[in-house]
């Protein structure tokens, strides 16, 4: 992607996410900001593109958090479906390659399968989304179960919490 692609996209997020009718936009813009550095710092020890991780951290649940509020089969679907949403948004904004897009789409229709494994970059995404819910720790965050990605990715970053 160019340097001005990231940046861009950015902007374009929190337009989209100013018109939505998402209920506490602070803590969505807070969590897709800090997924996105979070992917993006996983990503680099992982030896992955980072501006690819950015991009997947901070897109993946924008098609989420614009169409709240929403039915519980839905929201279990948010990854699949966002993941078309973040293909439109990434091919109008330019700067991406089709490859970059492919990755970015893949890690977001398989962020939601916390439970299952899959490729390298789709796995840094739901560890950094796993890593931020436990980081946040509100009551909400607390009702899903991660199946130790938090922990693992702490481990992984030798961070040694009691």
């Amino acid at each position: 992607m160019d340097a001005k692609a990231y940046g861009s996209l950015s902007e374009r997020v929190w337009e989209l996410l100013r018109e939505a009718p998402a209920p506490h936009l602070r803590g969505v813009i807070m969590h897709l900001d800090t997924v996105a550095m979070l992917c993006e710092l996983i990503g680099l020890k992982r030896g992955l593109d980072a501006g690819i991780c950015r991009s997947a951290g901070l897109l993946h649940d924008v098609w989420l958090f614009s169409h709240m509020p929403m039915d519980v089969e839905t929201h279990r679907q948010h990854g699949y479906i966002g993941s078309e949403f973040a293909k439109d948004l990434l091919t109008a904004n330019g700067g991406y390659s089709d490859g970059e897009i492919e990755i970015i789409c893949r890690m977001i229709y398989n962020h939601n399968d916390k439970g299952e494994i899959h490729d390298e970059y789709s796995e840094t995404l739901k560890d950094a989304d796993s890593l931020q819910h436990y980081l946040n720790g509100s009551e909400y965050d607390k009702r899903y179960n991660y199946g130790g990605r938090d922990r693992k990715v702490l481990d992984e970053f030798m961070i040694d919490v009691k």
